[in-house]
């Protein structure tokens, strides 16, 4: 019988070197930085090469991946964690020398944070096209959301200010030490899963934390991209973590301060509270629990928000309802525009892509009230709302996002649900290339926003939609 060692360290190199060789090597942080919304499209020119290289480079990615979170089940003593360990530390460390190709996110967040730290702004209520001084900034060239305020939450604001306010006015040292930050959210994150699963189902424990740590996408949103949902992503798992302990209140908090960061966890909150109540014996002591929480939480909110709030208006987001992309909503949306008032369209589209997703959420709900889950249950009901807002009801999707459902999904056993948010991380990689090689190059080869929404999300999302279609009706056929 072959040993696994000796085969996940070979795992671990070749993986190694495809971060190193077809990533960082040509779209270098330290030689691109002072060229403004680049891409890994817009760097090779928009040769087809490159583009076909980055999707070979992660085909084989998820394949040395897939291979280690089958191999790491043999491991019978600590050198699997030695090599998981290792290999997630130096994919990381080779990553942050990536230039932010996926997308401008990073240098907003520093933009952001020195318009609070260096000049007193508030961000949900300044843009930084709304004043000269902001323009000025050296980041402000490297921003594409320059006239909206931001899409984030009080906590992350305070964290990017804080962070700010370390590395002066390089652009390099602003994106290390942002990517920084993202990569220890992520090792807290690995870490958390693996307390959860300890006690709970000590034989996954290694599968659990490989299953999140060694994912590519994951690695690329965090240490390559800087994406601040690795922030949130520990609170959602922390929010777990207390559940599985039978603290139910410490995990309705967490989700709340994940919330606070970004709205995500706020889909996967009602999850906690069903869970407590199933739990909690007793009617005194559920209400009690209820009100407790409840007042905790709502405390929790203003007391963070208080310190931005200059009127109602902090509360309005009406602007993201005109966002849509890669998506069954914008697919929707695109088609509908055209026999339709664009705005009707989007008035119509979006409140029904909202309703959508209250039904998707209340039919889990529904389910777990049915029965005394386990906290397998409860995780797998809240990856259920994720996935489901992913590959349903969410209007406006980008690739990184799909960083949520690996969380969770590493929470629980091999099966269905992991599989396919494996599966939808992999093809949330075919997006980059299919909108800016395809597009970007010959924009008047798809000349309506329903061609190219049906290529995009098409591209992105029409596996992971076949996968759990079939599941679903093989599921029912058996019934």
């Amino acid at each position: 019988m072959s040993k696994p060692g000796p085969q996940l360290t070979i795992l671990a190199l070749f993986s190694f070197a495809i971060y190193l060789f077809a990533f960082v090597r040509p779209y270098s942080l330290f030689e691109w930085w002072t060229q403004p919304g680049q891409t890994i499209a817009k760097i090779s020119n928009y040769d087809p090469v490159a583009g076909a290289a980055f999707v070979l480079a992660n085909l084989a990615l998820f394949s040395l991946y897939w291979l280690a979170t089958r191999l790491v089940l043999k491991f019978r003593d600590a050198r699997g964690w030695t090599i998981v360990i290792l290999g997630a530390l130096a994919f990381n460390l080779v990553m942050l020398a990536l230039y932010p190709v996926e997308a401008d996110d990073i240098f907003t967040y520093a933009l952001r944070g020195r318009m609070q730290a260096l000049h007193g702004a508030n961000p949900f209520y300044q843009r930084p096209s709304s004043a000269e001084v902001f323009r000025n900034d050296p980041f402000y060239e490297y921003v594409g959301w320059r006239d909206f305020p931001t899409a984030y939450g009080p906590w992350w604001e305070w964290l990017a200010a804080g962070v700010a306010r370390l590395p002066g006015d390089g652009v390099i040292a602003n994106v290390l030490a942002f990517k920084t930050v993202m990569v220890f959210a992520y090792a807290a994150t690995a870490a958390l899963i693996a307390l959860s699963l300890r006690g709970r189902a000590p034989a996954r424990v290694l599968y659990g934390v490989t299953l999140f740590a060694w994912n590519p996408l994951v690695i690329y949103a965090a240490a390559g991209n800087g994406h601040n949902d690795s922030v949130m992503l520990f609170f959602l798992v922390l929010g777990f973590y207390f559940l599985a302990r039978g603290n139910f209140t410490l995990a309705a908090l967490a989700e709340t301060a994940g919330a606070l960061v970004k709205l995500m966890p706020a889909l996967v909150f009602p999850v906690v509270i069903v869970a407590a109540l199933q739990h909690i014996t007793g009617w005194q002591a559920r209400l009690r629990y209820l009100a407790v929480t409840g007042l905790a939480c709502a405390a929790l909110v203003l007391l963070s928000y208080a310190p931005f709030w200059r009127g109602p208006e902090i509360l309005t987001d009406d602007w993201r309802a005109y966002l849509f992309t890669t998506s069954l909503p914008a697919m929707i949306q695109a088609a509908a525009q055209e026999q339709l008032d664009p705005k009707l369209a989007v008035t119509l589209v979006s409140r029904g892509a909202l309703l959508v997703l209250a039904l998707g959420i209340g039919w889990q709900l529904l389910a777990l009230s049915r029965r005394r889950a386990a906290f397998q249950g409860y995780v797998s009901a809240a990856l259920s709302i994720l996935l489901f807002y992913l590959l349903v009801a969410g209007q406006w999707f980008q690739p990184w996002y799909t960083v949520w459902a690996i969380a969770l999904a590493a929470l629980l056993p091999d099966g269905v649900l992991s599989r396919g948010s494996i599966l939808l991380t992999f093809t949330a990689t075919f997006r980059m290339p299919g909108v800016d090689f395809l597009m970007g190059s010959r924009p008047d080869q798809l000349p309506t926003p329903l061609a190219r929404e049906w290529l995009s999300t098409t591209a992105t999302l029409a596996l992971p939609w076949l996968y759990f279609v079939s599941h679903y009706r093989a599921t029912a056929n058996r019934s």
